[in-house]
Protein backbone atom coordinates (compact mmCIF):
# COMPACT_ATOMS: atom_id res chain seq x y z
CA UNK A 1 0.00 0.00 0.00
CA UNK A 2 2.70 2.19 0.89
CA UNK A 3 4.46 1.72 -2.59
CA UNK A 4 0.90 2.51 -4.27
CA UNK A 5 0.65 5.88 -2.13
CA UNK A 6 4.31 6.86 -3.36
CA UNK A 7 3.60 6.21 -7.18
CA UNK A 8 0.22 8.27 -6.89
CA UNK A 9 2.27 11.37 -5.52
CA UNK A 10 4.75 11.47 -8.02
CA UNK A 11 2.20 10.98 -10.72
CA UNK A 12 0.50 14.42 -9.07
CA UNK A 13 4.30 15.69 -8.77
CA UNK A 14 4.54 15.35 -12.60
CA UNK A 15 1.14 16.53 -13.59
CA UNK A 16 1.93 19.97 -11.89
CA UNK A 17 5.12 19.99 -13.24
CA UNK A 18 3.57 19.70 -16.64
CA UNK A 19 1.02 22.34 -15.66
CA UNK A 20 3.69 25.11 -14.64
CA UNK A 21 5.85 23.95 -17.50
CA UNK A 22 2.74 24.83 -20.33
CA UNK A 23 1.68 28.25 -18.05
CA UNK A 24 4.88 29.29 -18.37
CA UNK A 25 4.66 28.87 -22.05
CA UNK A 26 1.88 30.77 -22.39
CA UNK A 27 2.53 34.59 -24.03
CA UNK A 28 2.32 37.63 -21.44
CA UNK A 29 -0.44 40.02 -22.36
CA UNK A 30 1.16 43.55 -22.71
CA UNK A 31 -1.48 45.72 -23.16
CA UNK A 32 -1.96 48.37 -20.58
CA UNK A 33 -4.78 47.61 -17.97
CA UNK A 34 -8.13 48.75 -19.35
CA UNK A 35 -11.01 50.50 -17.71
CA UNK A 36 -13.90 48.78 -16.43
CA UNK A 37 -17.66 49.82 -17.72
CA UNK A 38 -20.11 48.89 -15.15
CA UNK A 39 -23.58 48.66 -16.59
CA UNK A 40 -26.86 48.26 -14.96
CA UNK A 41 -30.57 49.32 -14.76
CA UNK A 42 -32.54 51.30 -13.06
CA UNK A 43 -36.20 50.55 -12.24
CA UNK A 44 -38.89 53.89 -12.55
CA UNK A 45 -40.90 54.04 -9.30
CA UNK A 46 -43.79 53.88 -10.87
CA UNK A 47 -43.25 50.36 -12.59
CA UNK A 48 -41.09 49.50 -9.39
CA UNK A 49 -44.00 49.87 -7.53
CA UNK A 50 -46.42 48.04 -9.97
CA UNK A 51 -48.72 51.05 -10.16
CA UNK A 52 -48.58 54.48 -11.41
CA UNK A 53 -48.26 56.75 -8.77
CA UNK A 54 -51.30 59.39 -9.92
CA UNK A 55 -54.17 58.21 -12.73
CA UNK A 56 -53.40 58.73 -16.38
CA UNK A 57 -54.37 62.26 -17.78
CA UNK A 58 -57.69 60.64 -18.95
CA UNK A 59 -58.61 59.58 -15.56
CA UNK A 60 -57.54 55.46 -15.73
CA UNK A 61 -55.23 53.88 -12.83
CA UNK A 62 -52.57 51.62 -13.96
CA UNK A 63 -51.20 48.69 -12.17
CA UNK A 64 -49.03 46.03 -13.48
CA UNK A 65 -48.74 42.73 -12.36
CA UNK A 66 -45.85 41.11 -14.57
CA UNK A 67 -42.73 43.28 -16.18
CA UNK A 68 -40.01 41.41 -17.77
CA UNK A 69 -37.10 42.68 -19.96
CA UNK A 70 -34.35 41.12 -22.00
CA UNK A 71 -31.79 43.61 -21.28
CA UNK A 72 -28.00 43.40 -21.84
CA UNK A 73 -25.54 42.18 -25.32
CA UNK A 74 -23.26 45.55 -24.49
CA UNK A 75 -21.21 46.66 -27.39
CA UNK A 76 -17.86 49.10 -27.45
CA UNK A 77 -16.79 49.98 -30.22
CA UNK A 78 -14.95 52.42 -32.84
CA UNK A 79 -12.25 53.08 -34.78
CA UNK A 80 -9.80 54.44 -31.77
CA UNK A 81 -11.94 51.81 -29.15
CA UNK A 82 -9.43 48.99 -27.98
CA UNK A 83 -11.46 45.82 -26.70
CA UNK A 84 -10.50 44.02 -23.84
CA UNK A 85 -14.18 42.24 -23.10
CA UNK A 86 -17.34 42.71 -24.70
CA UNK A 87 -19.89 40.62 -23.01
CA UNK A 88 -22.64 39.96 -25.57
CA UNK A 89 -24.90 38.06 -23.08
CA UNK A 90 -28.32 39.54 -21.53
CA UNK A 91 -30.04 39.58 -18.42
CA UNK A 92 -33.62 38.54 -17.71
CA UNK A 93 -35.09 41.15 -15.26
CA UNK A 94 -37.99 41.12 -13.00
CA UNK A 95 -38.83 45.14 -12.97
CA UNK A 96 -41.81 44.76 -10.08
CA UNK A 97 -39.82 45.39 -6.90
CA UNK A 98 -36.89 45.49 -8.65
CA UNK A 99 -33.64 46.84 -6.69
CA UNK A 100 -31.97 49.85 -7.53
CA UNK A 101 -29.44 49.86 -9.91
CA UNK A 102 -28.60 46.26 -10.53
CA UNK A 103 -25.57 44.91 -12.56
CA UNK A 104 -26.13 43.86 -16.09
CA UNK A 105 -22.66 43.04 -16.93
CA UNK A 106 -18.94 44.33 -17.15
CA UNK A 107 -16.86 45.30 -20.18
CA UNK A 108 -13.33 46.42 -20.04
CA UNK A 109 -11.82 48.36 -22.94
CA UNK A 110 -9.46 51.61 -23.85
CA UNK A 111 -9.50 54.92 -25.84
CA UNK A 112 -12.68 56.38 -27.83
CA UNK A 113 -15.70 54.06 -27.80
CA UNK A 114 -19.10 54.03 -28.35
CA UNK A 115 -21.07 52.52 -26.06
CA UNK A 116 -24.24 50.71 -27.39
CA UNK A 117 -26.82 48.12 -25.65
CA UNK A 118 -29.97 45.98 -27.14
CA UNK A 119 -33.49 44.36 -25.67
CA UNK A 120 -33.54 41.13 -27.70
CA UNK A 121 -35.05 37.99 -27.11
CA UNK A 122 -33.59 35.59 -24.04
CA UNK A 123 -31.18 32.94 -24.72
CA UNK A 124 -30.43 29.84 -23.11
CA UNK A 125 -27.45 31.22 -21.38
CA UNK A 126 -28.70 34.35 -20.40
CA UNK A 127 -28.16 35.22 -16.55
CA UNK A 128 -31.34 36.07 -14.06
CA UNK A 129 -31.82 39.36 -12.79
CA UNK A 130 -32.42 39.83 -8.95
CA UNK A 131 -36.10 38.09 -8.50
CA UNK A 132 -36.17 36.34 -11.91
CA UNK A 133 -36.50 33.02 -12.06
CA UNK A 134 -35.59 30.11 -14.16
CA UNK A 135 -39.91 29.94 -15.18
CA UNK A 136 -39.03 34.02 -16.29
CA UNK A 137 -36.85 32.97 -18.83
CA UNK A 138 -38.38 29.81 -19.98
CA UNK A 139 -41.37 32.16 -20.47
CA UNK A 140 -39.52 34.53 -22.79
CA UNK A 141 -38.15 31.82 -24.83
CA UNK A 142 -41.46 31.07 -25.84
CA UNK A 143 -41.55 30.65 -30.25
CA UNK A 144 -44.28 33.08 -31.54
CA UNK A 145 -45.01 35.62 -34.09
CA UNK A 146 -46.76 38.69 -34.81
CA UNK A 147 -46.81 41.57 -37.28
CA UNK A 148 -43.59 42.58 -36.46
CA UNK A 149 -41.25 39.22 -37.03
CA UNK A 150 -40.53 35.83 -35.75
CA UNK A 151 -40.99 33.21 -34.91
CA UNK A 152 -38.82 34.09 -32.09
CA UNK A 153 -39.18 34.53 -28.65
CA UNK A 154 -40.30 37.68 -26.24
CA UNK A 155 -38.17 40.55 -25.72
CA UNK A 156 -40.51 42.58 -23.35
CA UNK A 157 -43.50 41.40 -21.43
CA UNK A 158 -45.89 43.84 -19.62
CA UNK A 159 -49.15 42.60 -17.94
CA UNK A 160 -51.66 44.80 -15.67
CA UNK A 161 -54.58 46.19 -15.57
CA UNK A 162 -56.63 49.46 -16.04
CA UNK A 163 -59.64 50.77 -13.64
CA UNK A 164 -61.74 53.43 -14.38
CA UNK A 165 -65.01 54.09 -12.70
CA UNK A 166 -66.91 50.78 -12.68
CA UNK A 167 -64.65 49.99 -15.98
CA UNK A 168 -62.10 47.28 -15.75
CA UNK A 169 -59.77 46.10 -18.37
CA UNK A 170 -56.61 43.81 -18.82
CA UNK A 171 -53.72 43.60 -20.84
CA UNK A 172 -50.48 41.24 -21.13
CA UNK A 173 -48.57 42.32 -23.98
CA UNK A 174 -45.42 40.21 -25.37
CA UNK A 175 -43.27 42.34 -27.39
CA UNK A 176 -40.80 39.95 -29.95
CA UNK A 177 -39.03 42.66 -31.94
CA UNK A 178 -35.33 43.26 -30.69
CA UNK A 179 -33.92 47.10 -30.20
CA UNK A 180 -30.36 47.53 -30.50
CA UNK A 181 -29.31 51.29 -28.83
CA UNK A 182 -26.15 52.56 -30.63
CA UNK A 183 -24.20 55.44 -30.28
CA UNK A 184 -25.48 56.29 -26.70
CA UNK A 185 -24.77 60.45 -25.73
CA UNK A 186 -24.60 60.66 -21.91
CA UNK A 187 -24.50 64.17 -20.12
CA UNK A 188 -21.11 62.67 -17.96
CA UNK A 189 -18.25 64.68 -18.35
CA UNK A 190 -16.50 61.27 -19.28
CA UNK A 191 -18.42 61.30 -23.02
CA UNK A 192 -18.46 65.46 -23.80
CA UNK A 193 -18.67 64.67 -27.49
CA UNK A 194 -20.42 62.70 -29.70
CA UNK A 195 -21.14 60.74 -26.76
CA UNK A 196 -18.25 58.35 -26.91
CA UNK A 197 -17.00 57.35 -24.07
CA UNK A 198 -12.87 58.61 -22.69
CA UNK A 199 -11.71 55.28 -20.96
CA UNK A 200 -8.49 55.45 -19.54
CA UNK A 201 -6.03 53.04 -18.11
CA UNK A 202 -7.02 51.29 -15.36
CA UNK A 203 -10.30 53.71 -15.15
CA UNK A 204 -13.56 52.59 -13.81
CA UNK A 205 -16.84 54.12 -15.53
CA UNK A 206 -20.60 53.29 -14.44
CA UNK A 207 -23.74 53.63 -16.61
CA UNK A 208 -27.01 53.27 -16.43
CA UNK A 209 -30.15 52.18 -18.14
CA UNK A 210 -33.98 53.63 -16.62
CA UNK A 211 -36.67 51.37 -17.41
CA UNK A 212 -39.77 52.82 -18.01
CA UNK A 213 -43.16 50.54 -18.34
CA UNK A 214 -45.19 53.55 -17.89
CA UNK A 215 -43.69 54.42 -21.02
CA UNK A 216 -46.11 52.51 -23.28
CA UNK A 217 -49.05 54.42 -22.25
CA UNK A 218 -47.26 58.07 -23.26
CA UNK A 219 -49.25 60.05 -26.06
CA UNK A 220 -46.06 60.96 -27.45
CA UNK A 221 -42.92 59.37 -28.33
CA UNK A 222 -40.72 61.99 -28.36
CA UNK A 223 -41.17 63.91 -25.54
CA UNK A 224 -39.96 61.81 -22.35
CA UNK A 225 -42.44 64.18 -20.20
CA UNK A 226 -45.57 63.38 -22.21
CA UNK A 227 -48.83 62.61 -20.63
CA UNK A 228 -50.32 59.28 -20.17
CA UNK A 229 -53.44 58.02 -21.80
CA UNK A 230 -55.38 54.51 -21.90
CA UNK A 231 -58.40 55.80 -23.05
CA UNK A 232 -57.79 54.37 -26.63
CA UNK A 233 -56.59 51.29 -25.53
CA UNK A 234 -60.35 51.10 -24.22
CA UNK A 235 -61.57 52.23 -27.49
CA UNK A 236 -59.00 49.26 -28.91
CA UNK A 237 -61.19 46.51 -27.02
CA UNK A 238 -64.30 48.40 -28.23
CA UNK A 239 -63.73 47.91 -31.57
CA UNK A 240 -62.42 44.00 -31.38
CA UNK A 241 -64.67 41.54 -29.09
CA UNK A 242 -65.33 43.76 -26.20
CA UNK A 243 -64.28 40.91 -23.69
CA UNK A 244 -62.30 43.22 -21.08
CA UNK A 245 -58.77 42.42 -22.23
CA UNK A 246 -56.77 44.80 -24.92
CA UNK A 247 -54.72 42.55 -27.00
CA UNK A 248 -52.20 43.94 -29.85
CA UNK A 249 -54.52 42.32 -32.27
CA UNK A 250 -56.80 45.18 -31.09
CA UNK A 251 -54.60 47.90 -31.01
CA UNK A 252 -53.92 47.45 -35.16
CA UNK A 253 -57.92 48.19 -35.26
CA UNK A 254 -57.66 52.26 -33.72
CA UNK A 255 -55.79 54.15 -36.99
CA UNK A 256 -53.25 56.51 -35.30
CA UNK A 257 -55.20 59.32 -37.78
CA UNK A 258 -58.44 59.11 -35.58
CA UNK A 259 -56.61 59.84 -32.16
CA UNK A 260 -54.70 63.06 -30.49
CA UNK A 261 -51.59 61.24 -30.40
CA UNK A 262 -47.96 62.76 -31.29
CA UNK A 263 -46.16 60.84 -33.68
CA UNK A 264 -43.79 63.57 -34.33
CA UNK A 265 -39.73 61.26 -34.52
CA UNK A 266 -37.13 62.56 -32.53
CA UNK A 267 -33.85 61.51 -34.45
CA UNK A 268 -32.95 58.03 -34.27
CA UNK A 269 -36.60 57.13 -33.90
CA UNK A 270 -36.90 53.47 -35.41
CA UNK A 271 -39.45 53.04 -37.25
CA UNK A 272 -40.43 56.06 -39.26
CA UNK A 273 -42.65 56.77 -41.33
CA UNK A 274 -44.82 53.12 -40.88
CA UNK A 275 -46.88 54.18 -38.01
CA UNK A 276 -50.33 53.84 -38.81
CA UNK A 277 -51.85 52.04 -36.13
CA UNK A 278 -51.65 52.05 -32.42
CA UNK A 279 -50.43 49.08 -32.39
CA UNK A 280 -47.64 50.49 -34.58
CA UNK A 281 -47.77 53.58 -32.45
CA UNK A 282 -47.18 51.41 -28.95
CA UNK A 283 -44.67 48.95 -31.06
CA UNK A 284 -42.48 51.14 -32.64
CA UNK A 285 -42.64 53.93 -30.96
CA UNK A 286 -43.43 53.40 -27.38
CA UNK A 287 -42.14 50.40 -26.39
CA UNK A 288 -38.40 51.15 -27.33
CA UNK A 289 -38.73 54.44 -24.78
CA UNK A 290 -38.99 52.20 -22.10
CA UNK A 291 -35.00 52.14 -21.80
CA UNK A 292 -34.03 55.56 -21.12
CA UNK A 293 -30.31 55.47 -21.08
CA UNK A 294 -28.73 57.52 -18.39
CA UNK A 295 -32.66 58.64 -17.98
CA UNK A 296 -31.98 62.00 -19.87
CA UNK A 297 -29.43 60.76 -22.72
CA UNK A 298 -30.54 59.04 -26.02
CA UNK A 299 -29.21 56.70 -28.48
CA UNK A 300 -29.72 55.67 -32.27
CA UNK A 301 -32.28 52.84 -32.13
CA UNK A 302 -32.69 50.30 -34.64
CA UNK A 303 -35.04 47.75 -34.93
CA UNK A 304 -34.72 43.82 -35.12
CA UNK A 305 -32.01 41.81 -36.06
CA UNK A 306 -31.16 40.56 -32.66
CA UNK A 307 -32.64 37.82 -31.92
CA UNK A 308 -31.08 35.26 -29.65
CA UNK A 309 -29.05 31.90 -30.06
CA UNK A 310 -30.09 28.69 -28.65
Amino acid sequence: MKRLACSRSALALAATGALLAANACLPKDTRPPPSRVLFTATVSPDTKAGALAQPTADGWDITFERVLVSLGRVSLDGDDCSVYSDPRYGRVLSLIGAPDAQKISESYALGRCDFGFAIGNASSDSLLGVGATADDLAFLRTAGSDRYGGPSGISMFVSGRAHQGDRTLTFAWAFRGRARYRQCQTVLQDAPQGGSLSLKQDGDVSLDVTLHAEALFAESASARNAALRFEPMAQADALGDGDGDVTLDELALVPLSELQMDTAYGEGDAGAGVWTTLEDFIYLGAAPNVARFEETGKCMVALGNLRGED
